[in-house]
């Protein structure tokens, strides 16, 4: 009997599990295909935004793993929905991330604002991105001290890539965090939001059994457990973040993906 078979569905970490970098982790594949091939449920939970959910589903499935745009929970996905929530249609928005992200908020009927426009901000949604510079900085923390509502998709200080961690959304929130005064609302793992929005996803009865499986204890295993989870945590992998003196336990632990199937 093999770890899979003690679960009815699994939500699954993208970056550090899947792939790195969009370069699959071997094994990766194969285990998720032999999960679909079993009639398990599945979803990929990730705090990554940098890419719309059917983007992130199409380069899995290019890749030959089986992934659906409504399998693919982003941070980005609750994110915009929290602002769905909150504002009204077409508010005036200030959003940090890469081209793809502001995509997605303009097509959730939002006003996107230039960074000098950052009086008439009524949210500032932060994710992270490799052209964040002081501009940003000073508009986003402009608007958040001004009364926006201020929220980001996670606070991972870093993302595992293939030559090792690279600074994460978590470090540019820092920076505006301290400049603004403001604390902000986090929709990604491990606040509560992404774990219910992939449980909708797998679509499962009432009292099924299922893990979340990550490399990150803080994020992926904590907010599981926290979520009424089990987490499954992924630790063969050089880039993972996770430490041993941590205070959060997981219900186990597995070298890769593949050791699903163990």
């Amino acid at each position: 009997m093999s770890l899979a078979d003690s679960y009815d569905g699994f939500l699954i970490d993208l970056d550090g599990v899947v792939w790195l970098g969009h370069e699959l982790i071997p094994g990766a594949a194969e285990t998720i295909s032999s999960l679909a091939a079993s009639g398990k449920k599945y979803a990929f939970v990730t705090n990554s935004p940098r890419l719309s959910p059917a983007r992130q589903a199409a380069l899995l499935r290019d890749a030959g793993v089986p992934a659906g745009e409504d399998q693919m929970i982003t941070a980005g996905r609750t994110l915009i929905g929290l602002a769905r929530e909150r504002l009204e249609a077409g508010a005036a928005v200030l959003a940090t991330g890469t081209r793809s992200f502001h995509d997605q908020v303009a097509d959730a009927g939002f006003e996107l604002l230039d960074p000098d426009d950052w009086r008439r901000a009524e949210a500032v949604l932060l994710t992270g991105h490799d052209r964040f510079d002081y501009r940003e900085l000073k508009a986003t923390a402009m608007a958040a001290r001004s009364g926006a509502l201020f929220a980001a998709t996670g606070r991972d200080p870093t993302m595992p890539m293939p030559d090792g961690l690279w600074p994460g959304t978590g470090s540019i929130l820092a920076a505006v965090e301290t400049a603004s005064g403001q604390t902000a609302v986090i929709t990604g793992k491990p606040a509560r939001p992404i774990f219910d929005a992939g449980l909708d996803a797998l679509d499962l009865p009432p009292g099924s059994k299922v893990a979340m499986v990550g490399d990150r204890l803080d994020t992926d295993v904590g907010g599981a457990q926290r979520a009424g989870l089990d987490g499954i945590l992924v630790v063969g992998n050089e880039s993972s973040v996770s430490r041993d003196e941590d205070p959060i336990t997981p219900e186990h632990r597995i070298d890769s993906l593949a050791g699903l199937l163990a």
